[in-house]
């Protein structure tokens, strides 16, 4: 009773309201750092080795990647850094970066970790600013604002495995650091706060620099998108503008290495290419490999691309809108267009605001069926406990999970002799819509944590399925996990010890028999909802019988000082299949 009374207490202090949460964007995506210094521009820098540890500030520091935790100034380790100020990033490879972003920053297996938490309109700004360079035309340029703005607020969280929203470069949208022109500032202010929805939830505005006069239909390039919206049709617009016409002879060496490299497997003494099925908009669908001592391998055109783009430099096949030619050792590919060619066409929207359309018909004509309409960023408050932290739209109904949260949190620290060091952040979304598009989870999922924040789906649909207190247990194991694992610690044991210690398996899922290796690559890229608790279920059963084998209390070590290689299940032994479709 009197945990019930402190907390009630606490919970009559007024709430805060919180600005819409900032979009974390990683720098240094394809090169990461083992080193940089940072140095103040302006002022001085200020630091920290956690959100509630003591400040400290100066000109400059350095910062270094040493095993899993950051070094600073060669002498003090902690697993992260904040650092705020205006400063200069010189990092031991790679370009200078300049800012006034506050900084998180980890060490990684291959360096650090660098973000930077931009406001939402602002890395619409340094989307826009990298992704237009050819626009000239205002109404193009609103378009592009727009759909720069629900791609950002749509996919948010694409990263959220590794730690970030959204990584530098085209895997995501690429962004231009130094400034942007007058004409991209009037864009965004002219559409702020704007984006494309489609049946009341933000539409997925995929964009491309040329579609060669075809737009492409979702799903043939992506079979799991199926929107009605993102349909292939002809696009006369970029006809009339340029369907950028282009061809790049490759040797036959240089394609089966870059295949290799990307862990395809091409025929031994293959001599050719022939396309042997195209989409609706005439796109290369599967390509044969043929020649050598076999008949032939037949594989995706699109993962094709990748690996020779990847492995011999981006652009060398511009799109999967080709013919193919095959002479002397070399296979020339004679394409139009660039990109994967779904959603808005860079090209034809430009050639669409010259003859004097707007912006709405832009989008109009790229998303059939869409409609504009304002982001609707919720109103979020903040109410604090001594052990959390609520954040709510909502806050004096949902704050009827703190006792639960707090005795299970209880349980949990005293089950494996654990105590959180931080205050946990809990999150609860008024909508089963707004969770899912902000955290990107399927509707089976019912809750996600990252770092110290764990993400709920509304509290009146957990109460529903009477998954209040299975949730909360299995999502603080998690944080407890994840802070005691070092970083080399595999998803697969990480998860299946969250999944053992929760309690029994539900729900009479038969684990299969799988590899570790295999149960890696699956968790990592799930499939549907069926691979996942088969996968999920595999992982407990292999921990389950680590514990039986070993202790408790030894497994649990093993997230400190790592898994014994004398016990990794190899694929040496009996494989199972990966599940999937």
């Amino acid at each position: 009773m009197k945990i019930r009374y402190i907390l009630i207490a606490t919970l009559a202090l007024a709430p805060t309201t919180l600005e819409a949460q900032d979009v974390q964007v990683r720098i240094y995506t394809a090169r990461p750092p083992t080193e940089v210094n940072i140095s103040a521009t302006e002022g001085k820098l200020h630091w920290k080795s956690c959100l509630s540890c003591p400040e400290k500030s100066g000109q400059s520091l350095t910062v270094e990647s040493e095993n899993s935790e950051v070094k600073v100034g060669g002498q003090e380790s902690s697993k992260e850094l904040f650092v705020s100020g205006t400063y200069r990033l010189r990092p031991s490879s790679g370009p200078e970066f300049s800012g006034a972003f506050p900084l998180r920053i980890e060490s990684r297996d291959n360096g650090l970790l660098v973000v930077a938490s931009l406001p939402l309109e602002t890395y619409v700004e340094k989307v826009l600013a990298a992704e237009s360079g050819d626009f000239q035309q205002i109404e193009s340029m609103k378009a592009m604002a727009i759909v720069a703005r629900t791609y950002a607020i749509r996919f948010r969280g694409q990263h959220k495995d590794k730690g970030f929203d959204f990584c530098n470069t085209t895997h995501c949208q690429a962004l231009r650091w130094d400034g942007a022109s007058p004409r991209v500032l009037s864009a965004i202010e002219a559409t702020r706060g704007v984006i494309l929805r489609f049946g009341g939830t933000p539409a997925q505005t995929f964009y491309h620099q040329n579609c060669g006069g075809e737009i492409a239909a979702a799903s043939d390039v992506w079979p799991a998108i199926s929107e009605p919206y993102l349909p292939g049709h002809t696009d006369p617009y970029c006809l009339a503008a340029n369907p950028l016409k282009w061809e790049n002879v490759i040797s036959v060496a240089d394609i089966d290495r870059a295949l290799k490299l990307a862990g395809l497997a091409p025929p031994q003494g293959w001599n050719a290419i022939e396309v042997v099925s195209r989409t609706a908009s005439g796109r290369a669908q599967r390509l044969k490999l043929a020649g050598g001592t076999s008949p032939g391998v037949v594989m995706s055109a699109s993962s094709f691309r990748f690996a020779v783009d990847r492995a011999l430099g981006w652009n060398q096949i511009r799109s999967d809108l080709y013919q193919v030619g095959n002479s002397s050792g070399r296979v020339v590919f004679s394409g139009r267009g660039s990109g994967h060619g779904v959603g808005l066409c860079q090209a034809g929207a430009e050639e669409m605001a010259r003859e004097g359309k707007t912006y709405s018909q832009i989008l109009s004509f790229y998303f059939p069926g869409t409609e504009l309409g304002p982001a609707q960023m919720e109103t979020w408050q903040k109410w604090t406990t001594e052990r959390f932290e609520l954040v709510s739209t909502e806050p004096e109904s949902d704050s009827k999970i703190l006792p639960a949260a707090e005795r299970i949190l209880k349980e949990n620290e005293s089950n494996i002799g654990w105590q959180l060091p931080f205050r946990v952040r809990l999150q609860i979304f008024p909508t089963l819509e707004l969770y899912r598009n902000t955290t990107g989870q399927p509707g089976w999922v019912a809750a996600s944590t990252r770092r110290h924040t764990i993400r709920l789906e509304p509290l009146v649909e957990l109460q529903r399925r009477e998954a209040v207190d299975s949730t909360l247990r299995h999502e603080f194991y998690h944080l407890l996990v994840e802070t005691h694992s070092k970083a080399q610690t595999p998803l697969w044991f990480r998860e299946g010890l969250v999944l053992y210690l929760s309690g029994p398996e539900s729900g009479g899922v038969t684990a299969p028999r799988m590899t570790d290796e295999q149960m890696e690559i699956a968790l990592q890229q799930p499939q549907d909802r069926d691979a996942a608790g088969r996968v999920y279920s595999a992982a407990r059963q292999r921990v389950a019988t680590l514990v039986q084998e070993n202790g408790r209390q030894a497994v649990l070590e093993w997230l400190v000082g790592g898994i014994p290689r004398n016990i990794t299940m190899s694929a040496a032994e009996p494989p199972a299949k990966v599940p999937h479709n």
